[in-house]
């Protein structure tokens, strides 16, 4: 196993550092005052957190500790690894003021201990040899985060192309499956529906049901064809309007006209009320039959919609339509009713209710709910 540091690998190595610079301090009689030998020190190992706070401290004391008669080799050494480390710094004003001020304080005190070319200039040496080191990590570090940053927005850029590249292979294949399924056996219904109005001798109500036949036929391989076209959908009170005619057309008893309050609503809400009704209405022929009734109530308050809609069986033209056809749990369109219901902040409750009658209820917030 390869070995890698962890975390906090750089407190070890200021740990390191201080313990090495302690015994280097003394043994080369650099030593003058324990205070401000501590003072030059102890503060390099907060150097990456505070290095504007970290150099101050530093420079002053080194610049002390110089006048003080301490000898100038290892004693430079604490000043240059805070210039160092704040040569790094994104700020200009910590790059160039206060290390250029630290390096001009301790190259006076320098001069002023060990004379202008001795002391001054070596000191100004040391100092902007490591102000440049520092200048030069800086830059490094902020090239290699742009490069990490650029690098995290070419992955983002692939994995959102993949999950674009996903999602239209997925979309090929339910498009093949429509093609293959759907709209050709409703091509079948409506040719053989088509060559049995042509031939087969017919009275006017059957010829008049088989027209609605051929004509709710036609409008679901139009819907089917518009789907797999990626077409955009149409308006939803459109497409109500001629899903409730149709319907009416086939034997569900609806109130002629929509309740007031639907018209004037949000986008968002305007759609999932009218597809709750479409798609309830629908089941409501589908499972109490012909002659089945459909009531629907909209209630307007405290910012909140509710739609209620209640189907009970009724009478066919020709006399009972028999029980209700049984009702299981909720079907697909329910289902995603449901869930697009939930995401809007609302709720949807359906069931039977008094026995026969089938009720489903949905509360939708009128505000978009937050986040």
């Amino acid at each position: 196993m390869i070995w890698r540091p962890g975390g906090h690998w750089q407190r070890t190595v200021d740990v390191a550092l201080g313990v090495a610079l302690a015994p280097l301090f003394l043994v080369s009689g650099t030593v003058v005052s324990a205070p401000l030998a501590v003072a030059q020190l102890l503060p390099l190992a907060w150097r990456r957190r505070a290095p504007q706070t970290v150099l101050a401290l530093v420079g002053a004391a080194t610049a002390a500790h110089t006048l003080a008669g301490m000898a100038r080799s290892i004693g430079f050494l604490p000043v240059t690894l805070a210039l160092y480390a704040a040569a790094t710094h994104r700020s200009p004003w910590i790059r160039w003021g206060m290390c250029g001020a630290v390096a001009a304080v301790v190259a006076a005190a320098s001069a002023r201990r060990h004379g202008l070319v001795e002391g001054g200039l070596f000191a100004a040496a040391v100092c902007v040899v490591a102000w440049l080191a520092g200048v030069e990590r800086g830059e490094h570090l902020r090239e290699r985060t742009a490069y990490v940053a650029e690098n995290a927005r070419l992955r983002w850029e692939q994995t959102l192309a993949r999950q674009a590249a996903d999602v239209a292979t997925e979309r090929e294949r339910l498009n093949r499956r429509l093609h293959d399924t759907l709209a050709h056996t409703v091509t079948v219904m409506v040719v053989q529906a088509e060559a049995l109005r042509s031939t087969a001798p017919l009275a006017p109500t059957d010829l008049t049901r088989l027209d609605r036949v051929l004509a709710a036929g036609r409008v679901a391989l139009a819907d089917v064809r518009a789907a797999l076209a990626d077409q955009p959908e149409p308006d939803p009170a459109a497409t109500l309007a001629d899903r409730l005619r149709a319907l009416r057309e086939a034997g569900l008893r609806l109130p002629s006209a929509l309740p007031d309050g639907l018209d004037d609503l949000p986008a968002p809400v305007r759609a999932l009320a009218h597809r709750l009704i479409g798609e309830t209405a629908t089941n409501a022929l589908r499972h109490d039959g012909v002659g089945s009734r459909l009531d629907i109530a909209v209630d307007r308050a405290d910012d909140v919609l509710t739609v209620a809609l209640t189907s009970s069986a009724g009478r066919d033209v020709g006399g009972d339509a028999g029980a209700p056809a049984p009702r299981g749990p909720a079907g697909f369109g329910l289902r995603s009713l449901a869930r697009d219901v939930t995401a809007h902040g609302g709720t949807l409750r359906h069931g039977r209710s008094d026995g026969s009658r089938w009720r489903v209820v949905a509360t939708l917030p009128l505000s978009p709910p937050p986040g």
